[in-house]
């Protein structure tokens, strides 16, 4: 009768040349158990590295207000904010409210708020401040044309001149954004220069 027999884990196991045995534990044949090579991590802090960077050039751009923002975007939004916003009603597009209108020059032109109800800043003293930017801003309404005197306003409480902002000293490019806007049902001509 045949005699069998049962392999135990002390038996040698036959392997034909070249190959590696199937226990990775095993002490016996030529296969490696090291997982990362020195290239796996170049490669990988490499990638790393690249993300962050990008990361750290070009997500501070996407979050940079006002300031970062070209002349004639700045102008263009400045004078849609004045006209359509705070020195009227944005129902009313380029409608100007005559006590805000004056209001808002006299602040800026005395540096006092003047305690009127309306939608620019209370606090601000220059044109620059009421638009939030670090840019130079002149905010002028003339008659019919810009080469115009700016408008002369009388109220109640007095005569103001409808311009605020430093004039621009000409060695800088201006950008200047016009709007139409009534103002007691007269046309006049909201002039923002930025700057």
């Amino acid at each position: 009768m045949g005699r069998t027999h049962t392999r135990t884990e002390a038996d040698p196991v036959e392997m034909a040349p070249g190959d590696t045995p199937s226990d990775p534990r095993s002490t016996t044949g030529t296969g490696t158990t090291r997982a990362q090579t020195t290239l796996d991590f170049a490669i990988g802090a490499s990638v790393f590295l690249v993300v962050v960077l990008f990361v750290v050039a070009f997500v501070p751009a996407t979050l940079t207000p006002f300031e970062s923002v070209e002349p004639m975007t700045a102008a263009d939004r400045f004078g849609d904010t004045l006209a359509g916003d705070q020195l009227g009603h944005p129902a009313s597009e380029n409608r100007l409210n005559a006590t805000c209108t004056a209001a808002f020059f006299r602040q800026l032109r005395t540096d006092t708020p003047t305690g009127a109800d309306c939608r620019f800043p209370a606090g601000a003293t220059t044109p620059a401040d009421v638009v939030a930017t670090d840019r130079r801003v002149n905010v002028t309404i003339h008659p019919r044309s810009p080469s115009e005197s700016p408008v002369e306003w009388t109220d109640d409480a007095g005569t103001v001149t409808l311009a605020a902002g430093p004039a621009p000293d000409g060695t800088e490019a201006v950008t200047v954004a016009q709007r139409v806007v009534l103002l007691e049902d007269r046309t006049y001509r909201l002039v923002v220069r930025v700057w």
